[in-house]
């Protein structure tokens, strides 16, 4: 099977961008992975939704996605950021 191609929308681009150097290497690298198994076994439906999934790529960066023919659109890229927490663990 060829690998998915990848596309963001406007406000995942845009998330993607902001990004520094070390969070976009974690970002590609998480989506290198997916391009060859979209539905990873750690991916999870969203919306009641097969084809629209979550899966976290790392303990501060999540997405959601959508598989639609031969394209993995990224629609929501969340960036956590544990700088300042209301309540320490």
């Amino acid at each position: 099977m060829l690998p998915y191609g990848v596309a963001f929308t406007e406000d995942a681009a845009r998330a993607r961008d902001s990004l520094s150097a070390d969070r976009r290497e974690v970002l590609e690298r998480g989506l290198a992975i997916l391009v060859t198994d979209p539905r990873h076994k750690l991916s999870h439906p969203v919306r009641g939704d097969e084809a629209t999934r979550g899966i976290a790529l790392s303990r501060n960066l999540f997405i959601e996605y959508v598989i639609s023919d031969g394209k993995l659109v990224v629609l929501v890229l969340t960036v956590i950021d544990l700088t300042d927490v209301l309540i320490e663990d």
